[in-house]
């Protein structure tokens, strides 16, 4: 439904049985084909499919009727799946896990060597545009059962919205997820779905569990057997499809600007139909006497016309003896292109800065550092992103539990592999991101709170320089703390004149700090 988000599919079932699933997967089944169209309507509008919408037909010069489209969604998108989704998601440990031997730490990192060995960078892309886009998406992970030397461990694929989704529970609070369920169309029309739960997975042809292991499902040969309808044993124990979503009301991140680009869409073309029409502008003529001539009609009689002048033409006028003038002149069409122009110009950046896409260009005010980031929007999409991020992790923390279920399950890792050490509660997920902005703040603070005798870990927290604060403490941690040593408590206390700069000199040059314009500043200090 577009603009109040992707509907959650709900079952109240207590528990998935080979009795029940085909009917739990039947009674979702509108509300999913309507999440599919919905899906299918923003891609197509993304990629530009975006239809001009007109209250009424156009009355003068219905010949030019020009559809333009200002393809803001597909500029919107571009930004989010680059600003949020440009580098992989990759794992840390907990900064309060014990691990003195350090096994804990080399599991994890060969847990995210076995992550992009899946092919994940690759996958990033189509997994961003789909969230950001449709407001959902949907990876499958199960351990390698085709592994190689070199080769992950577990395998990842992005699953397109469109033929795949996960059924909650409405029976449990903490609305799990209940089934995931994948299916492809094959020439003929036939559907065949794979659904999965905790205990089992089920290959579903129409209304009815088949065996898994029949040649390619092809359509009326199957080969039944009397164990067929009770699934495969699932054994990872956990549902194998995982549902990642952008926001809380499952909604695109241009979804809810749709009638204003329509609008904007509009407005463009409206102008475009301006230019046209002062070109071919209709002409008046007064006291001109043209060229007439005779010609037949269908019903053989003979009529006479006039000879109207042609693109081209030339056009030859006497005084008549009347002494009248003869004139000829176009009618000026006025629809204050310039105005419109602004207008449009005008919803063009509200939409974008309603998308919290920042400002790229140069604003040409003057402003430096912090004023900019704030007053090129680049601060507020920090802060949207942030508040994305959160749901991203959570995301992410679904999905490690099955990439660690299908590790222990895999046949091929050996038991001395120190990713079977690490457990969930070892790790955490990081959401990497340009985090560059007003950097010569953050690097102030950072030096200012060491210089104060603070400790690394919580300069970093205070002042967020890299994404994996982890990985700096663990390379130039001891470098820091040795100069802390000899030139913060060499003398036994730290410098007591060492200050955190001031923003004194973005003061006097960007005066959206503090709301004062330079020239008042000036006066103010004066």
């Amino acid at each position: 439904m577009i603009g109040k988000g992707r509907h959650t599919l709900q079952t109240p079932v207590k528990a998935i049985t080979k009795d029940n699933v085909i009917t739990v997967i039947q009674s979702v089944m509108a509300k999913f084909r309507e999440n599919a169209g919905d899906c299918q309507f923003l891609l197509d509008y993304k990629a530009g499919l975006q239809p001009l919408v007109r209250k009424s037909d156009k009355k003068v010069m219905p010949w030019i009727d020009n559809e333009v489209v200002d393809n803001v969604a597909k500029e919107v998108t571009e930004f989010w799946t680059g600003f949020g989704w440009s580098t992989p998601i990759s794992y840390v440990m907990r900064g309060e896990v014990e691990d003195a031997d350090g096994l804990k730490a080399d599991g994890i990192k060969k847990l995210n060597t076995s992550y992009s060995e899946t092919g994940c960078e690759g996958d990033l892309q189509r997994l961003a545009e789909f969230v950001e886009v449709c407001g959902i998406c949907y990876t499958l992970v199960d351990f390698n059962k085709e592994w190689e030397e070199g080769e992950s461990y577990f395998t990842r694929d992005v699953l397109d919205p469109r033929n795949a989704f996960v059924i909650r529970s409405s029976y449990y609070s903490d609305r799990r997820i209940m089934l995931g369920v994948t299916f492809r169309y094959d020439e003929k029309g036939n559907i065949f779905m794979t659904a999965y739960s905790k205990d089992a997975v089920y290959d579903i042809v129409g209304d009815k569990i088949v065996d898994s292991t029949a040649k390619d499902f092809d359509a009326g040969n199957f080969e039944f057997r009397q164990t067929s309808s009770s699934g495969v044993y699932n054994p990872l124990g956990r549902v194998q499809v995982c549902e990642w979503i952008r926001a809380s009301d499952r909604t695109g991140v241009f979804e809810s600007q749709i009638n204003s680009m329509d609008n904007l869409n509009l407005l463009l073309s409206n102008i475009s139909n301006g230019v046209q029409e002062g070109i071919e502008a209709l002409f008046w003529a007064n006291d001109v006497e043209l060229e007439t001539y005779t010609y037949v009609d269908d019903d053989g009689n003979e009529q006479t016309a006039v000879r109207r002048p042609q693109s081209g033409d030339w056009l030859f006028t006497q005084t008549p003896r009347d002494g009248k003038s003869p004139s000829i002149q176009p009618l000026v069409l006025d629809y204050h292109l310039g105005d419109m122009r602004n207008n449009y110009l005008s919803q063009r950046s509200l939409i974008l800065q309603k998308c919290h896409v920042p400002q790229r260009n140069d604003s040409g005010s003057g402003n430096t550092g912090l004023a900019m980031d704030v007053s090129a929007g680049w601060q507020d999409a920090e802060n949207y992103a942030q508040s994305q991020e959160t749901i991203t992790v959570s995301c992410c923390k679904a999905e490690l539990k099955v990439i660690l279920a299908a590790l222990r399950e895999s046949p091929d890792i050996k038991p001395d592999n120190q990713m079977l050490v690490v457990s969930y509660g070892d790790i955490e997920p990081c959401v990497r991101r340009p985090k560059n902005f007003d950097i010569l703040s953050k690097v102030n603070a950072f030096c200012a709170f060491l210089a104060k005798g603070g400790s690394l870990e919580d300069a970093l927290a205070i002042a967020p320089l890299v994404p994996d604060a982890a990985q700096l403490i663990a390379r130039s941690g001891e470098g820091i703390r040795r100069y802390q040593e000899v030139n913060v408590w060499g003398n036994g206390q730290a410098d007591e004149n060492t200050h955190l700069v001031s923003n004194d000199a973005q003061v006097q040059n960007s005066p959206l700090i503090d709301g004062l314009t330079t020239g008042q500043t000036k006066d103010i200090e004066e």
